[in-house]
């Protein structure tokens, strides 16, 4: 699937719009022509968010919507749809959470809510988007915010961990069902490393008590501006990429180890079907 597009005179939905990437990437769609819905939990966010990009001459709708509530992310997705008019083209499922809790006793009720808002979350919003972007039949981009912790694994994290290890394989199948059925619609996962944003600076109290302040320093020293990170999600989901890695930095060695250790321990030739 070669075509670009062309936000312009489009409709591009983001949630998690209200902070980070997702304001970001908003702001860019704003600045390329595009028609915005915003979505987020955080009112007041969304809000100055609107007021912005309303003051710039773009039009806008937005929303509080809970992204671990299917009810509410289904009613949204036809809102949303029936605001556009036929001109959606881009659909940003970037909302999510951190969830900071041991791997060995964690607390369940903050690994659950992880799991609903960072994996659910953009399960209903493919449920409510993509089967619409289907029916209107243009090309359109359905784009999920990843990171690299839909690659790698880290201690104290283990929601966030597995809800975006889960994100890459649904991505992914999303991606191939839609290829079979020759769609218009195609996916993309955008997998940053580390974003400076409130999700990201959630971590750094764990890093002083591992290393003490030098450890977070070169912690926050690894950090990429949302704005950055925004450009390239932005650009290359309008290329129509399914990965999109804003940056391999600090985490290429250890992804090539993790894929390195996974092709040695395959039982080449012992099996045979």
């Amino acid at each position: 699937m070669t075509q670009t597009i062309d936000p312009n005179g489009k409709t591009v939905v983001v949630t998690g719009a209200a902070s980070g990437i997702g304001r970001e990437i908003a702001r860019q769609m704003a600045d390329l022509g595009a028609m915005v819905v915003i979505a987020d939990i955080n009112q007041a966010g969304l809000d100055a968010l609107a007021s912005e990009l309303e003051g710039k001459g773009t039009k806008v709708l937005s929303r509080m919507v809970d992204m671990a509530d299917l009810a509410a992310v289904d009613a949204f997705g036809k809102e949303a749809m029936d605001w556009a008019q036929g001109t959606m083209a881009l659909v940003y499922a970037n909302a999510g959470i951190h969830g900071i809790t041991s791997g060995i006793d964690p607390d369940m009720e903050l690994f659950e809510k992880v799991i609903a808002v960072n994996l659910m979350g953009p399960i209903y919003m493919s449920k409510a988007f993509v089967p619409r972007l289907v029916a209107q039949g243009i090309p359109a981009q359905f784009v999920i915010t990843g990171s690299q912790a839909s690659f790698l694994a880290a201690p104290g994290i283990s929601p966030y961990v597995a809800a975006k290890h889960g994100l890459w394989g649904f991505a992914d199948s999303l991606r191939i069902e839609l290829a079979m059925e020759q769609s218009p619609v195609s996916v993309s996962l955008v997998a940053p490393s580390r974003a400076d944003t409130g999700i990201t600076r959630q971590r750094l109290d764990e890093y002083r008590e591992q290393g003490g302040d030098k450890a977070v320093e070169d912690y926050i020293a690894s950090m990429v501006g949302p704005e950055k990170i925004a450009e390239v999600a932005v650009r290359e989901s309008m290329k129509r990429a399914f990965w999109i890695i804003p940056s391999h930095e600090p985490t290429l060695e250890m992804f090539k180890a993790r894929a390195d250790a996974i092709i040695e321990a395959m039982p080449a030739g012992e099996i045979k079907v």
